[in-house]
């Protein structure tokens, strides 16, 4: 009986203890504003000109209350802030000094974010939405903060959700054009770097957000036909047939599918002696002859075959390279052409290197930038090249 006397004495006590704790806190916070607004009311003095001349007039209380939230902006002290905000709101003749404290608590918000103070902007923007969550301005700020961070997919959510927060019809279709446009930029950088896989991935999370994209459905049927999913493709690819917008370029990238999906695995070769020989082509529109070189990290085409391939075809120059070759090192430049293609196997934006090589049999080597996109083999007893989509 005595351990449960015990227990109940100590219980109670504790609970006393926690209640005067917060009691104490609560008194605390509360006389360390209203000190601070004393002092603001002693040495915060407002010099205005008036009608009678030059007079020294005391801040009201709202200008008091107002300075005060900017010093705890300045400060960090978000807490502080958000109660005399609250302080404020509470006053109908203190319009103009909020107006006047948001877009200072904003302008100190874009401020953290340029200035790459991540943390301290988190806070400002949920101190500030704590207080007013519909304030579209915040919800920008958010946003950026997301897209600085490299958080593209919380982003691009709080942007979508961004129309819960607006209330007429003309807001939420500014809102819907603002988020399909940070997709845009986000799938336009990936498809420049030909990052395939991560722009599939990254549709299949942001079609949750919005099923009714047509674009991002497009997308994902051109990501499936670039990393070699023709049946898939072929089959996601018959709604934008009858589309007005898609149609012309559906038919195109129809066709293509269909080409994929009869393109041979075993590609014929030639023996040239001890090696092999492959037929390519470029921009569809000039055929070279290249000898095939799995120790090759980059494809090469002989000066003579560039020369030609210059009349039928725009090539970008990239930069030079230093090859290390049978008779020492050698500075050979490097150039691009849009398309590079054998019997169907495209790789686009190739790159290749233009070498003094000389064959009468073929026009330079076959290197790894062009086999290693495919699983592949070299059947040397049927003089067989097998490729395969990864």
């Amino acid at each position: 009986m005595w351990r449960i006397v015990l227990f109940i004495t100590l219980f109670c006590s504790l609970a006393l203890n926690v209640y005067f704790f917060m009691q104490i806190s609560v008194y605390s916070i509360e006389s360390e504003i209203n000190q601070e607004l004393n002092v603001i009311k002693k040495h915060d003095v407002v010099r205005m000109k008036t009608e009678r001349g030059n007079d020294i007039v005391s801040p009201n209380s709202t200008q008091i209350v107002a300075i005060k939230i900017k010093n705890a902006i300045i400060s960090k002290d978000y807490f502080i802030a958000i109660f005399l905000i609250n302080t404020l709101a509470n006053d109908y003749k203190a319009e103009s000094e909020l107006a006047e404290v948001r877009l200072f608590w904003l302008e100190a918000t874009k401020a953290l974010i340029k200035e790459g103070f991540y943390i301290n902007a988190e806070n400002s923007i949920s101190a500030y939405l704590s207080y007013e969550q519909d304030d579209v301005d915040f919800l920008h700020q958010q946003i950026d903060l997301f897209w600085q961070q490299q958080l593209s997919i919380s982003a691009i959510r709080y942007a979508y959700e961004m129309q819960y927060h607006v209330f007429n019809e003309n807001k939420k279709r500014d809102v819907l054009n603002f988020a399909r446009e940070l997709v845009q930029q986000k799938t336009d950088e990936l498809i420049k770097n030909n990052l395939w896989v991560e722009l599939q991935d990254f549709i299949e999370e942001v079609i949750i957000f919005d099923p009714d994209d047509v674009n991002l459905q497009w997308l994902f049927v051109n990501a499936q036909y670039q990393l070699g999913e023709f049946e898939l493709a072929l089959n996601a690819i018959e709604p934008f047939l009858n589309l007005s917008n898609y149609k012309i370029k559906a038919q195109a990238l129809l066709e293509k599918i269909k080409a994929a999906l009869r393109k041979p695995e075993s590609i014929p070769l030639s023996r040239q002696g001890q090696h092999f020989i492959v037929q390519a082509v470029i921009d569809d529109s000039f055929q070279v002859s290249l000898m095939l070189d799995t120790g090759a990290s980059i494809s090469l085409i002989s000066e003579s075959a560039f020369e030609t391939l210059k009349q039928y075809s725009n090539v970008t120059y990239i930069k030079d390279l230093n090859l290390n070759t049978a008779g020492g090192q050698i500075t050979a430049s490097t150039y691009q052409v849009a398309e590079f293609s054998i019997q169907g196997y495209i790789i686009n934006d190739f790159t290749f290197v233009v070498s003094p090589f000389i064959s009468e049999e073929n026009d330079g080597l076959l290197g790894m930038n062009f086999l290693r996109n495919f699983d592949f083999h070299i059947d040397q007893d049927n003089s067989l090249l097998i490729l395969k989509n990864k």
